[in-house]
């Protein structure tokens, strides 16, 4: 009878470790529950051992396969469950910081929050296929530093549109705009590519910020050199026809002045269409279309 009923119990702890592989607990879950079925176990073992009478065996019986049954086997690990909650702040807070981002187009927002649930849902899979608690925690932590990157990146998206924008603004020459863009372009670059070697959440910081202040510190100048230097030259220009004027002893003051009005009015025009010029080239032609006005 005895032996009856410990089979009858041993069934049950067999049926109950069975449950507890085929769930989708972490090894460490699951082998707390299963010490637990072992505990219960042994426990009903000793009280059949114990029992002197047919009922007190069947009783024991009962009780320790009620036990056993009851051990109730989570459908969710916890262990995964609070990774993937925190997962999911992570998620929250990048997209939050995203929407910060004013420089961003709503397209390259919505792509970098794309991004995120992308990198957010690689993670979640691992979790769910994660075997241990290391495993969870490994596989969180990978997913929580592709996301804190994805932040990164469109930080760094933010501060090239931004000086991007400031550089369109300004009253320089298309080549001028190009070499500073290019400059742009190329601190971007350097800081993804620091974005991307980042191991830590630490790291992925340090590059953001650097990157960022670096390109925020890209200087825009108030002013165009080419168109600088073409009006220095005009103006040259202007001072020496006037030179030459008064050095012409065959023309009255009116004369003169109405010559020196005449040069002032060229040079005008030539610096409107020198402040105006969009290429180095537009303003190396207004320049001389100004001075061969003066000479004339």
């Amino acid at each position: 009878v005895k032996e009856a009923a410990k089979k009858a119990v041993a069934d049950a702890a067999t049926a109950k470790n069975n449950a507890i592989d085929a769930s989708n607990l972490t090894d460490e879950e699951k082998a707390a529950l299963k010490q637990k079925v072992t505990d219960a176990q042994n426990a009903v073992d000793q009280a059949i051992d114990n029992a002197t009478t047919n009922a007190a065996v069947t009783e024991a019986q009962t009780n320790g396969v009620n036990t056993i049954n009851g051990i109730e086997v989570p459908t969710t690990s916890a262990t995964k469950e609070k990774a993937v909650t925190d997962l999911n702040t992570a998620v929250d807070n990048a997209k939050k910081a995203i929407d910060q981002d004013n420089n961003l187009t709503d397209e390259q927002k919505q792509a970098a929050k794309d991004q995120i649930d992308s990198d957010a849902k690689t993670a979640q899979e691992a979790i769910d296929n994660a075997k241990t608690n290391d495993d969870v925690k490994n596989a969180a932590a990978a997913g929580t530093l592709a996301i804190d990157k994805d932040v990164a990146n469109a930080a760094i998206d933010n501060a090239v549109a931004g000086k991007k924008a400031e550089i369109s603004k300004s009253p320089l020459t298309d080549e001028e705009k190009t070499a500073l863009n290019n400059e742009v372009a190329q601190q971007a670059k350097d800081a993804k590519e620091a974005i991307k070697a980042a191991t830590t959440p630490e790291d992925v910081t340090t590059a953001q910020g650097k990157g960022v202040k670096t390109i925020n510190g890209i200087e825009v100048p108030a002013k165009s050199n080419a168109k600088e230097k073409a009006i220095t030259d005009l103006n040259t220009a202007v001072e020496n026809a006037k030179n030459a004027i008064d050095q012409d002893s065959n023309l009255s003051d009116e004369e003169k002045q109405a010559a020196k009005d005449q040069i002032d009015s060229d040079a005008k025009t030539a610096q409107e269409a020198i402040d105006t010029a969009t290429t180095n080239d537009d303003v190396k032609n207004a320049a001389a279309a100004g001075t061969l006005a003066i000479d004339k």
